[in-house]
C-alpha cells in the first residue's frame, strides 16, 4: 500500500516526536516560557514538513495535519508544566487548560507564518524544491533546541 502525503509528514513528525522525548528524557517538567519556544519552533518546522510533502492537500487540510501532529507532539513530550508560584496539586488540574490556551497560540501561530512564508515567496515551487535538498527540517529542529533549554540537553 502506498504510503499518502498524510503518512509521510506523520512519519516525519513521529521520528521528530520520538527524537525529541529522547533528548528530553532527562527534564522532568517545562517552564511555560520553554514550552512556548518549543511549539514555536516546531510549528516552523511543521509546516517546513508539510508544505514540502503535502502538496496534494488543501489550505485547511495542511491546518487540520499540522494541528494534529503537534497536538499529539505536546501530548507526549509536554507531560509536566511547571508553574511558578503554584502548588504541583494546581498545576496538574489546570494542565488541560494550559493545552488549550497554547494550542490557540499554535493555531494562530500556524496562520502567521505561513501567510508570511507566502507573501515572502518562501513556498514557491522552486524554493520548495531547493529546501527537500537541505537537511531535514526534524534535524534543524533538533539542533536549535539547545538554544531554547539552554544546552543543557545537547
Amino acid at each position: 500500500m502506498d504510503k499518502t502525503s498524510r503518512d509521510i509528514v506523520r512519519d516525519e513528525l513521529n521520528s521528530l516526536t520520538s527524537a525529541a522525548k529522547q533528548t528530553f528524557s532527562q527534564i522532568q517538567s517545562f517552564a511555560i516560557a520553554e514550552t512556548w519556544k518549543i511549539l514555536q519552533l516546531l510549528v516552523a518546522s511543521t509546516v517546513r514538513i508539510i508544505e514540502n510533502v503535502a502538496t496534494d492537500l488543501a489550505g485547511s487540510e495542511k491546518k487540520e495535519l499540522a494541528m494534529e501532529v503537534i497536538e499529539n507532539f505536546y501530548d507526549t513530550i509536554f507531560t509536566h508544566i511547571d508553574l511558578p508560584f503554584l502548588p504541583s496539586a494546581i498545576e496538574s488540574v489546570l494542565h488541560q487548560y494550559i493545552k488549550k490556551i497554547l494550542m490557540i497560540l499554535v493555531d494562530s501561530a500556524i496562520d502567521a507564518m505561513v501567510a508570511t512564508l507566502k507573501d515572502v515567496g518562501v513556498f514557491t515551487k522552486e524554493s520548495i524544491e531547493i529546501q527537500t535538498e537541505k537537511q531535514k527540517p526534524y534535524e534543524d529542529f533538533l539542533t536549535h533546541i539547545g538554544k531554547i533549554t539552554g544546552d543543557i540537553l545537547l
